[in-house]
């Protein structure tokens, strides 16, 4: 969804530069799971609280627990406000105001929690229909990016910022052209929520079949794929348009020299000013279907946060090593952790 502004922004070297940090934190992460998940047994079975608290020590395991929780329903909310966010720039006429986020974010979010409290189960079941919908978006921005300014809504003569892959673009677009209220700092955070899906596999470490290798095995090949996908989107975005057009300028004329005053406003990290990159590059055979695809995997994502988030927070309840979380530790009927759950929505609702 921001990639165009990170090359926009930083470039293409600096893009890079962000994608192998990224990945060297992933690499180190799944380096030292795969030493523990080696042990096998219950350490495998449990989930990363599970490896750490039994291979490390409880105290060690709840801290790093606490923290983990945190990070995922942060990611769930990430994910929700990024669903949002594409709903308006594929429908800016819902916006209403400054708290729409904030309110459309919620209704989401309730209706994210009333999904998972209907069953765990069933949500899992929609696993392959949403990894259909990843690779047919991923499928989308590449045909896209190799065919501008091709697609439908992209007339070469009407922006001549949009030239299509690119050679002399790519030059152009090697170094940064970051403006005033961006860093290479702020780009990164932008982009590293990419890398922290690596421990999907870890988290349902109890539905594999054989947790120690699935777990190293695909860790390992799915940051490795990402490493190899992500650099490529950002090589391609550098080739197909000028940084201006990538930064949200919208191209008036040429008596603009550097971009200042080309085009609107545009917001940090993209935003809705955007929408007309995303509709204008890539393939869309039929009416904002970049945008559905994205809410779907957005959410998809947001919902498998909030299947482990309160798993991973009963478990750590269950222990009984903070007495503040004992009352989360009870199962429903079913077994599943419907007080997690709640516990759960309640703070990512605040976030």
């Amino acid at each position: 969804l921001r990639f165009y502004f990170v090359a926009g922004q930083a470039g293409i070297m600096h893009s890079l530069i962000a994608v192998f940090l990224s990945f060297c934190a992933a690499f180190c992460t799944t380096s030292s799971m795969s030493a523990i998940v080696s042990s096998g047994g219950i350490v495998s079975k449990g989930g990363p609280y599970y490896m750490i608290s039994r291979a490390l020590g409880p105290v060690v395991g709840a801290s790093v627990g606490v923290m983990y929780f945190l990070a995922i329903t942060l990611l769930a909310v990430l994910e929700t406000l990024g669903a949002v966010e594409c709903l308006l720039m594929a429908a800016p006429s819902l916006d209403f105001g400054w708290a729409t986020k904030s309110v459309y974010g919620s209704v989401t979010l309730v209706m994210l929690v009333s999904f998972v409290w209907g069953g765990i189960n069933f949500v899992t079941k929609l696993g392959i229909f949403f990894v259909f919908i990843v690779f047919y978006t991923l499928f989308s921005y590449y045909f896209g990016l190799l065919t501008t300014p091709d697609t439908p809504l992209m007339d070469p003569l009407d922006n001549p910022w949009v030239t299509g892959l690119s050679w002399e673009m790519f030059k152009q677009n090697w170094g940064p052209h970051y403006d005033d209220q961006t860093s290479f700092g702020v780009v990164l955070s932008v982009f590293f929520p990419c890398f922290t899906g690596i421990l999907s596999g870890a988290n349902r470490a109890d539905i594999l079949r054989d947790p120690p290798k699935n777990i190293k095995e695909g860790t390992f090949g799915a940051i490795i794929f990402s490493f190899f996908m992500y650099s490529s989107f950002f090589i391609l975005w550098g080739m197909v348009a000028d940084y201006r057009y990538l930064q949200g300028f919208i191209y008036q004329d040429e008596a603009c020299p550097g971009g200042q005053g080309c085009g609107q406003g545009r917001r940090l990290a993209g935003g809705i000013m955007g929408a007309h990159i995303v509709e204008e590059i890539v393939w869309n055979p039929f009416p904002h279907s970049a945008h559905i695809g994205i809410i779907i995997s957005s959410l998809s994502q947001a919902l498998q946060c909030l299947i482990v988030a309160p798993k991973l927070l009963q478990a750590i309840a269950n222990d009984r090593i903070l007495s503040l979380l004992t009352p989360l530790a009870p199962l429903s009927k079913s077994g599943e952790p419907v007080r997690a759950l709640l516990g759960t929505y309640v703070i990512a609702g605040l976030l």
